[in-house]
């Protein structure tokens, strides 16, 4: 589970703690997916890539402005960006004829 933070020309951001399993497994394989799913609607988007770290002083700047920030520092709150390069938009159908669309980094349709 992560809060997405935001979405620039860096990619769709996300912080994790570098020792968490999270930030292990990204320190070992820099690629990931994030998926939101909203049942209700029958629908998805999944949105994936490699993901690299940003700043050391945007980390920092992140774990400060959390809700329960003391002001202590987290040297090992990193703040990620994913590049996507493929999203899926995923669209539930009462006869099970789902409707999928993968776009590719230049944003075209994919097959």
């Amino acid at each position: 589970m992560l809060i997405l933070k935001n979405i620039d020309d860096d990619g769709w951001h996300f912080a994790t703690s570098r020792t968490s399993r999270k930030g292990r497994e990204l320190a070992a394989e820099s690629s990931a997916a994030m998926n939101f799913y909203w049942a209700l609607l029958g629908r998805q988007v999944r949105v994936a890539g490699p993901v690299v770290e940003l700043s050391a002083e945007a980390s920092a700047r992140d774990w400060a402005e959390r809700p329960r920030a003391d002001g202590s520092e987290n040297p090992n709150w990193q703040l990620y960006a994913l590049r996507p390069a493929e999203i899926e938009f995923w669209q539930a159908s009462n006869d099970g004829q789902h409707v999928r669309h993968r776009l590719g980094p230049d944003g075209a349709l994919a097959g």
